[in-house]
């Protein structure tokens, strides 16, 4: 597929903050509230395990990095539709952005934030692809200093929402109530955020393109890229800290190699389950699923500090697509180290330990979550049973180069020529 100039990822607004969070994340007074942060994190049990301590600066840079992107655009009278939460580093626009994480963020997933004031009137324009993923809206209230996940507000769902190739809606944002208006969210006073979630159930599809516009703006000058930074410095320590403990409360930081739900997602949008790993060489974690006519399912592993190991080059995620069912129906993953020749590896990427989550989107409401895990066991890597379904060298190679071919897709339109020279637009902040 050709890369048009738009795309709905290389828009001019991502450019700008991009460009603007780089600046920010290499300023002084900001360098400065990272080392400070780091101290949290080398206090941090995590930070005692070989596999923690050499992810420390990895996650560390990949949080302060979506810090900035955030404030970079955080002006609810401006906003703008800005992809963030995504770790891998990409080259585009003239200029190379490291990626940017909070915890266990998914490579199926393109999320994109809107800033949003209680008190504003809005309009969110969604025109779905030709092979649309599914697709939500969530509205959270942003805690102080983005330290943490907001308190829920309201959603529109994947079934909601229905994406249909070349659909186009218009989604209402105020604070009245929907009064017979089909696609609304009704905000409450404060400062909020508008997360927009394509999920990939297939890497062939294509995220929506998305704007969004204040119908009611003051006549509020523009922030100074100074008080952009000093917000930035403040909330460092706060935001760090908060993502670096939530590993402690996350789904009850369970004993290793078991699974904890299915949970609903609150909105309720999809259903997940997750636990931790941690593996000797010769050991791997067989998980079968049922896929429940889920419109997108979705499995990973992420490391100690709940970051992605290359999700591009190796298989540290698998979904609906990119997985081989079983003749039943289910669906086996085996978690290992190694590759025992499994058609459904998730690669550890040399990981002893991590954590681990199943995803279940766009779910049949006569689906019934008690089915959705079928068995949690740690064998032998070399016995693994004879009906999980098996892929030799030359599929392997194909399933790699295939992935990563796909995924490229991403970042193609920022790479063009006419992109890279486009005029730099007034950052979201």
């Amino acid at each position: 597929m050709r890369a048009t100039v738009d795309d709905p990822l290389a828009t001019a607004e991502q450019r700008g903050t991009e460009t603007l969070a780089l600046r920010l994340v290499e300023l002084p007074e900001i360098r400065g509230a990272r080392e400070a942060a780091r101290a949290v994190l080398l206090a941090d049990a995590a930070a005692r395990s070989l596999d923690g301590r050499l992810g420390l600066d990895r996650a560390l840079d990949q949080w302060a990095m979506a810090l900035c992107m955030r404030e970079a655009n955080g002006d609810p009278n401006r906003p703008s539709v800005v992809w963030n939460v995504d770790n891998v580093a990409r080259d585009w626009f003239g200029h190379v952005y490291p990626g940017a994480a909070v915890a266990v963020d998914n490579p199926d997933n393109m999320n994109r934030e809107m800033p949003i004031a209680g008190d504003g009137r809005y309009e969110v324009d969604i025109r779905f692809s030709d092979n649309p993923a599914s697709f939500s809206l969530v509205m959270e209230m942003e805690p102080e200093h983005h330290a943490g996940i907001g308190e829920h507000v309201a959603a529109l769902s994947p079934l909601e929402l229905d994406p249909q190739p070349g659909k186009r809606l218009t989604v209402s944002v105020d604070s009245a109530d929907r009064a017979g208006r089909r696609f609304h969210l009704q905000t409450r006073p404060g400062r909020l955020q508008l997360y927009a979630r394509d999920s990939h159930a297939d890497w062939e599809e294509r995220p929506a393109t998305i704007t969004v516009r204040r119908l009611d703006p003051p006549a509020a000058a523009k922030r100074p890229e100074s008080d952009i930074a000093a917000a930035v410095a403040a909330a460092m320590t706060p935001f760090v800290t908060f993502w670096s403990r939530f590993k402690n409360t996350f789904l009850g930081h369970p004993e290793p190699n078991r699974l904890v739900g299915p949970q609903g997602r609150v909105g309720g949008w999809g259903f997940l389950a997750g636990g931790r790993f941690a593996l000797r060489e010769s050991e791997a974690l067989l998980i079968t699923i049922d896929r429940a006519d889920a419109a997108y399912t979705g499995f990973q592993i992420v490391d100690p500090w709940t970051i992605a190991p290359d999700p591009v080059r190796r298989t540290t995620s698998l979904n609906k697509a990119q997985s081989t069912p079983n003749t039943d129906g289910t669906v086996s993953y085996v978690i290992a180290a190694t590759d025992p020749g499994i058609a459904n590896w998730i690669d550890t990427v040399g990981l002893a330990e991590g954590w681990m989550l199943l995803r279940w989107q766009g779910v049949p409401v006569t689906s019934d979550p008690a089915r959705f895990i079928r068995d949690v066991r740690v064998i032998d890597v070399n016995a693994i049973p004879s009906a999980v379904p098996r892929i030799d060298l030359a599929g392997r190679r194909g399933q790699l180069a295939r992935r990563a071919a796909l995924h490229s897709r991403r970042t193609e339109a920022g790479r063009l020529p006419h992109m890279a020279a486009a005029p730099l637009a007034a950052s979201g902040g």
